[in-house]
C-alpha cells in the first residue's frame, strides 16, 4: 500500500513538472507581449460617478497573432479600490503590432473619500491598474500579468449660470419662458461646445425636456450666451404651477448636461440649479 501511495506521488510530481515545463516551453516559443496602459480617459462626468475608458496596450512581438480571451483587472484611483472585474469579449491581437483594447468602466464617487468635489477639483487623479490577460496563442492559453500606474487628467468644468428667466408670452392655453444661460470657458484653450441637454421643473413638476445642438467654439476666458425657449401647455399643468406663472414668482429647478470636445476627448459634464426668480 505504501509503495502504491509513493507511486501516486511520483506520478503527480512528474505531471506537475511536465506541466510547468510545457508552460515554460510555450512562453519560449511565444515571446511574452509588452502590456501596459496607453491612457485613461474620462468620457462622462455625472453627479454620482464617471465613465472612464482604460486603453490597454498589448505589443505582440511574435510573427503570429493571438486572441485575447480574458482581461482581469482592478482599478485603484487616488489610493482607493473602485473597480474589479473582467472582460471576456474576444479581441484579435495582431502579429508584430501594437493593439489597443478599450475597456469602458463605470466608477462611483461613493468609493472615494473626497467624493465628487474632490474628484472634479483636481487637475489629475493618480491610478493603479493591475490584473492579467489570458491569450489564446498557437501554443495554447498563456497568461501575462499587468501592472501600471499613472494619472487620469481631469478636464476643468466650464462655469454655468442661469442669468435670467423671462416670460415671453402668457396666453389662455400656453406660456413661453426664455431661459438665459451663460457658459464661461475656464481653460487656456478654446472650448468646443457641442450640445445642451436639459430638464426644467417648476414646483418640483417636470415641465420640459429638450436637446439643443450648439457647435460653437468659446475662446479662453470668454463666455457664450444661450437663450432656450420653453413652451408650456397650461392645460396640462397643475393649478399651483399656473398660479405661480401668473403671479410672476417662479420656483424652478434645472438639470443640465453639456457635451464638450476637449483635448482629453469627448466629455459630458452635469450641472444642477434651483432657485426663485421674478418674471416681471
Amino acid at each position: 500500500m505504501r509503495n502504491r501511495h509513493l507511486s501516486c506521488y511520483i506520478v503527480a510530481a512528474i505531471a506537475v513538472s511536465a506541466g510547468l515545463q510545457c508552460a515554460s516551453l510555450a512562453k519560449k516559443i511565444f515571446d511574452p507581449p509588452q502590456i501596459g496602459v496607453d491612457r485613461v480617459e474620462i468620457r462622462n462626468i455625472a453627479l454620482t460617478g464617471a465613465e472612464l475608458v482604460v486603453h490597454v496596450k498589448i505589443n505582440n512581438p511574435n510573427s503570429v497573432g493571438a486572441t485575447l480571451n480574458r482581461l482581469e483587472y482592478t482599478l485603484d484611483v487616488d489610493g482607493e479600490r473602485l473597480v474589479r472585474g473582467q472582460k471576456e469579449d474576444k479581441t484579435t491581437i495582431a502579429a508584430n503590432a501594437l493593439s489597443i483594447v478599450a475597456l469602458p468602466l463605470s466608477v462611483s464617487y461613493a468609493g472615494m473619500r473626497s467624493g465628487i468635489a474632490g474628484a472634479l477639483t483636481k487637475k489629475a487623479l493618480p491610478f493603479s491598474f493591475t490584473g492579467k490577460i489570458v491569450l489564446d496563442s498557437p501554443v495554447g492559453d498563456l497568461s501575462f500579468d499587468i501592472a501600471e500606474k499613472g494619472e487620469i487628467p481631469v478636464p476643468d468644468r466650464p462655469r454655468f449660470e442661469i442669468t435670467k428667466i423671462a416670460l415671453a408670452e402668457l396666453g389662455v392655453t400656453s406660456a413661453t419662458l426664455m431661459l438665459h444661460i451663460r457658459v464661461t470657458n475656464n481653460h487656456d484653450f478654446e472650448l468646443d461646445i457641442r450640445r445642451f441637454r436639459y430638464e426644467f421643473s417648476l414646483q418640483d413638476n417636470l415641465v420640459s425636456t429638450s436637446e439643443v445642438t450648439v457647435e460653437r467654439l468659446v475662446g479662453q476666458d470668454k463666455s457664450m450666451a444661450v437663450v432656450l425657449p420653453v413652451t408650456l401647455k397650461l392645460l396640462g399643468l397643475k393649478k399651483g404651477v399656473v398660479d405661480m406663472l401668473r403671479s410672476g414668482q417662479l420656483r424652478y429647478a434645472m438639470k443640465f448636461h453639456l457635451d464638450l470636445n476637449t483635448r482629453f476627448g469627448p466629455v459630458t459634464v452635469p450641472y444642477e440649479k434651483d432657485g426663485l426668480t421674478s418674471l416681471y
